[in-house]
């Protein structure tokens, strides 16, 4: 869902209290804090990348929840109400219009989905498309709807095989087994499939597990899922279907116990030579089911808060000979520390970051010939998506370190190896909807219904007239006069023109013009259109103007059928409500290809975003070429199993033991990119986070020293501090602030980067410092059951910070963060960069006089329901600029609905869709 990106008010952070819920599903009341109203210079969403590996991925969670980030933060919407201080807002104080906020929320789900989307494919973005709501009464009748106008809904009766187009209600028989899923309009883009609720009469819970199963049931929500996620009834119990997902199916292939047959596998050879570790892994499968979230009775006393969950293990060894070594581990990534293995035969160990392992005890009796072996698990927080498991887990071998990956697990589908999950629900009190397809129905139902958009422009613009008397008009192309006062932009606008395929030697005239603008929409960016029978006019006071205006035309038309589109007559009027409107995409955790850039930048410079956010490092990965620092790519731009770390960064989230190649933009690449996002009008925002997150760069600079060369160094060797980052990372996650060669490192980096931009043409006025979570998280109270021992301050045992401690008393070793952002902010006055961004916690305590550069701004993460207003007005009273980026509203790497099986973290919200933002 769009929805809730969509009703996101960046500039009366109280008023989303009425519009929406907090993590747990329950409402909030907010009051707004008796201060000003904060200036709020930009807002931008985040997509993270821990559980987004493929470009593919990254499509489907950044879009098109991108577009309604470009409504909010081009256009001020007319349900939006004022900063009021001591204005006091929950679901039920009735203050937002939502007339207004339902008819603005069609309005521009409609275009988005009848028009929009399309341009999107043209773009090459292979945008989310949502999984469609349905009921079936009790005469079998199937009723369904979509949250996107204009998406195609299909159906299913008999598990997958055969797919009906749906177009009204229609008769699919009782006591059936439907299937549905949503197309884009052309076929190519599929929704996940989903099954339409219906008790499952023939396995579950309150089965009596003395009832024969003749037919062989197996477990899934359709026939690839029963193939892939093979749980069979092998003895005929319907117990033995330990995975209740919406029924069973009826014998839809070949199983054995442990899964499907070989010859089904497909991915289980994954190319390796046999040695020690591939003849375990190769007949090793791996299971995991959740088990509770709570009322497990397991020990959470290590746990943040208390808080735990467990989960089933199983490992399946299906060779044929028993396998008696014991001179193994299995390596997997968690992103939740395992706290428990509860058998005899192993014990765990966590590694680093995410990487744990686990490994026999000398109770281990071997693997028997097709036999399962079952490790119940105790995991930190709780698990409510299926993605918090991390593919490619993998065995090494102590006799010669060989490594292999178990082949079930080298996949982006978890359901090869995670059953599904059959609970949503994170505690007793969590009031959180799971979003099944009756839930969905009812939902598209009362919030969707598809309008009128031909004249509805995304981003909605200031002020758009259409008389009564306006004509409707067919065009067949275009032809452009004046293209040269769009000045670099003209090859931009050129290019998005070609993808889109629009003929530049048509009959509809567009003609710039560049002259001064009414008071009321003056400025910069600002621009008029005027759309005629005989022509259009386009007018603005700089380049960047008269592009949006071209881009808005642009909007206006249904590339469906580029030869032939037709047009309204029309006056906009049109200026950016926010000068900062920017996109986040990380490509350091996981990396994002150079191509998966350029097409982001089209769909900004398409829906007038003007910055692109790049998050080039942190501690999985540094991504960019750094002349004179050749380990940063050389090492840390790949991941491997290598436990010294000389030539790769120890493997992380799922990327498995084999290096891959390099993944980083060279320097040409870099300045490719900028050019490329010049021209369209897009700024490119690069982020080096410091002092924490910077474990690719601490790690890569170690390799260097071992090499002779320690004068870029960024760890003290002799630094014996304890910590445990938020992350899980130790000390070499935190640039050591105390080191010259540290302030040595950002100096060389930023003259290089400086460089590059120089080349492009395009100055480096702006330069993201990062700055968050630089902590040691055993020092929250939620950890009071640990030893005082382990809570110790970042850098509290380096010599070297305590001999500056000791010759400047004002050195402060419990705000690293700070002391850090005020060095890279003089590095950064020095080098005549205008600006310095930061994530705002990195600067909180401090205030604007105490940096040199011109500007200093801050990404605002806070939530809402966890106090963030008042966060906002301490920021905003600091005298610091604010973009806006709340998780709970603006994280694109959360999933778009509560369905376990949909991608993404939640640790600030269980979902944010389109909507959440648009509001």
């Amino acid at each position: 869902s769009v929805h809730k990106v969509f009703t996101f008010a960046p500039e009366n952070l109280a008023q989303n209290a009425e519009t929406s819920l907090d993590r747990d599903g329950n409402e909030m009341s907010v009051t707004t804090p008796s201060v000003p109203k904060p200036t709020i210079r930009g807002m931008q969403g985040q997509t993270w990348s821990e559980t987004i590996r493929t470009d593919a991925q990254y499509y489907e969670m950044a879009f098109p929840r991108v577009l309604a980030v470009a409504e909010r933060a081009w256009h001020r919407a007319s349900w939006e109400l004022d900063w009021t201080p001591g204005e006091v807002f929950d679901a039920t104080t009735g203050r937002v219009p939502k007339d207004e906020l339902a008819s603005d929320y069609n309005g521009f789900v409609s275009a988005l989905g009848c028009r929009e989307a399309f341009k999107l494919e043209k773009l090459g973005i292979t945008y989310r498309v949502p999984p469609p709501g349905a009921s079936i009464d009790s005469s079998g009748i199937l009723t369904a709807n979509s949250e996107m106008p204009c998406t195609d809904i299909m159906f299913s009766i008999d598990e997958g095989d055969t797919w009906i187009k749906y177009s009204s209600p229609v008769g699919v028989g009782v006591g059936k087994v439907v299937s549905v899923r949503s197309t884009s309009s052309n076929g190519v883009l599929k929704s996940r499939i989903v099954v339409i609720d219906e008790e499952c009469n023939d396995c579950g819970e309150n089965v009596d597990t003395q009832i024969e199963n003749p037919k062989q049931f197996f477990c899934g929500s359709n026939k690839q899922d029963a193939s892939q996620n093979c749980v069979p009834c092998p003895t005929g119990a319907v117990s033995e279907c330990v995975n209740p997902f919406h029924g069973c199916i009826e014998g839809v292939v070949e199983c054995t116990l442990f899964g499907v047959s070989d010859s089904q596998q497909g991915e289980g050879q994954n190319g390796v030579s046999f040695n020690y570790a591939s003849k375990l892994a190769l007949n090793l499968r791996v299971n995991i089911q959740m088990q509770k979230n709570f009322e497990h009775g397991a020990d959470c006393s290590l746990g943040d808060w208390g808080l735990c969950h467990t989960q089933t293990l199983m490992l399946d060894y299906t060779g044929e000979g028993d396998y008696l070594d014991n001179q193994f581990k299995i390596y997997f990534s968690s992103i939740h520390r395992v706290l428990q293995v509860n058998n005899p035969g192993f014990v765990h160990e966590h590694v680093v970051g995410d990487l744990t392992y686990i490994k026999p005890t000398s109770s281990f009796q071997g693997f028997q010939s097709n036999t399962r072996i079952v490790l119940p698990l105790v995991l930190e927080y709780w698990s409510v998506q299926e993605t918090d498991n991390m593919p490619r887990w993998f065995v090494v071998d102590d006799r010669d370190q060989s490594t292999a990956i178990i082949g079930n697990t080298n996949t982006e589908n978890m359901h090869n190896f995670v059953l599904p999950y059959t609970s949503t629900l994170k505690t007793a009190s969590d009031a959180n909807v799971h979003m099944t397809t009756a839930n969905r129905f009812s939902l598209n139902k009362k919030m969707v219904e598809e309008v009128d958009a031909s004249h509805r422009i995304i981003p909605t613009p200031y002020q758009t007239t259409v008389t009564n008397d306006a004509e409707t008009f067919d065009i067949f192309g275009i032809s452009i006069t004046n293209g040269q006062l769009l000045g670099g932009h003209r090859s931009g606008a050129a290019g998005i023109m070609s993808k889109l395929g629009l003929n530049e030697n048509g009959d509809h005239e567009v003609l710039f013009s560049l002259s001064s603008l009414p008071p009321d929409v003056a400025g910069p960016e600002s621009y008029t259109m005027q759309i005629t029978t005989s022509g259009t006019t386009i007018t603005g006071t700089d380049a960047p103007g008269l592009f949006h205006g071209f881009m808005s035309f642009i909007g206006l038309l249904d590339v469906t059928n580029s030869d032939r589109m037709t047009l309204k007559e029309m006056t906009v009027y049109d200026k950016p409500r926010f000068g900062y409107r920017g996109h986040q995409v990380d490509v350091a955790r996981n990396f994002r290809s150079k191509d998966a850039i350029m097409k982001t930048v089209d769909a900004m410079a398409l829906w007038k975003l003007n910055v692109l956010h790049l998050a080039l490092t942190n501690d999985e990965g540094w991504r960019l070429e750094i002349p004179g620092l050749e380990e940063l790519t050389s090492v840390g731009s790949k991941r491997c199993f290598d436990p010294n770390e000389n030539t790769c960064l120890l493997t992380q989230l799922g990327s498995g033991p084999d290096a891959e190649e390099e993944q980083y933009y060279t320097r040409e690449d870099y300045i490719e990119i900028l050019k490329y996002a010049g021209e369209r009008n897009v700024k490119i925002l690069p982020e080096f986070n410091m002092p924490a997150h910077a474990r690719a760069a601490v790690i890569s600079m170690e390799a260097r020293a071992k090499k002779g060369d320690d004068s870029y160094r960024l760890t003290d060797p002799e630094d014996e501090t304890f910590m445990l980052t938020i992350q899980f990372y130790d000390r070499t996650s935190i640039i050591n602030p105390c080191l010259d060669s540290s302030v040595r490192f950002v100096e060389k980096l930023v003259r290089e980067v400086k460089q590059m931009h120089d080349e492009a043409g395009i100055p480096l006025d702006s330069y993201h410092f990062g700055g968050d979570e630089a902590k040691n998280i055993l020092l929250g109270p939620g950890y009071a059951s640990y030893s005082d021992e382990l809570k110790q301050q970042p850098f509290s045992k380096s010599p070297s910070c305590q001999a500056k401690l000791d010759a400047d008393s004002s050195f402060d070793i419990e705000n690293i963060a700070n002391y850090w952002a005020i060095t890279v902010n003089k590095i950064l006055a020095e080098n005549e960069i205008k600006e310095m961004v930061a994530w705002e916690d990195g600067l909180r305590g401090t205030t604007k006089e105490q940096y040199e550069t011109e500007s200093v701004a801050v990404d605002f993460w806070e939530t809402l329901y966890w106090g963030g207003i008042n966060g906002l007005a301490d920021m905003a009273d600091d005298g610091l600029d604010i973009i806006m980026a709340n998780p709970d509203y603006l994280y694109f790497d959360f999933p778009y609905e509560v369905d376990p099986a949909e991608r993404g973290y939640y640790w600030a919200a269980r979902f944010n869709s389109v909507h959440k933002v648009f509001t």
